[in-house]
């Protein structure tokens, strides 16, 4: 009677077994068909990135954009900046003691290259009406918010270079939201930090621009 259990035990066990990789595969294949990776799509146009010289005399700018009718796509442009300079205890440096010298560059909606001057105030001589004789000038410590409005084709541009003393850094960004919200632009944006005995160069200057669509 023993052995008779035992063969009906392995008989059941037996006949439960399955081959759980097949049910695996099968239900898997009826879930998810195989299909290509979906790509995302931007059908005003593809979005780069462009590289651009931080160096560029003032001079010789050229406006990069390009030029679209009137009832192109709009875009809220916002341009956020500002510096640090601070002495060897943390404490913010007086504004008449700054000795550093930012330069925040942007494209405005008249399509001038406007210069930001983030410490020592410096003047350029301009030799084309496009170029900003007199840069604006901002304080240690205060951040400074400019926004505007541009269509298509517009160049969102943004170019940070300059000098400063050890313990002070320079950030800027700028990005555009197109009125209907639907379209996402890739912000632009640095955070440069001077850290050694200077007054020093920054060692990565900072220059891109987006045409946007």
């Amino acid at each position: 009677m023993k052995y008779i259990w035992t063969i009906y035990l392995l008989l059941v066990c037996g006949c439960n077994t399955v081959n759980e990789d097949t049910i695996i595969n099968e239900e898997y294949e009826k879930l998810f068909p195989p299909k290509e990776i979906e790509k995302p799509e931007n059908k005003r146009g593809e979005l780069i990135v462009q590289l651009c010289d931080p160096d560029q005399a003032l001079e010789n700018y050229k406006y990069p954009g390009t030029e679209m009718p009137d009832d192109a796509e709009q875009y809220e442009v916002t341009l956020m900046c500002r510096f640090y300079e601070t002495d060897r205890g943390g404490a913010l440096v007086d504004d008449s003691l700054v000795t550093s010298h930012y330069e925040v560059k942007y494209i405005n909606e008249k399509k001038a290259l406007v210069t930001i001057s983030c410490g020592k105030k410096v003047f350029q001589e301009g030799k084309e009406e496009t170029i900003q004789t007199t840069p604006q000038i901002i304080q240690n410590g205060k951040p400074l918010k400019i926004k505007f409005k541009v269509r298509s084709g517009f160049p969102l541009y943004l170019c940070v270079t300059g000098i400063g003393p050890q313990n002070s850094n320079v950030e800027a960004s700028i990005e555009a939201v197109s009125t209907d919200g639907l379209l996402g632009i890739p912000k632009l944006e640095t955070k440069q930090y001077q850290n050694e005995e200077g007054p020093n160069m920054l060692k990565h200057p900072y220059c891109e621009y987006i045409i946007l669509p």
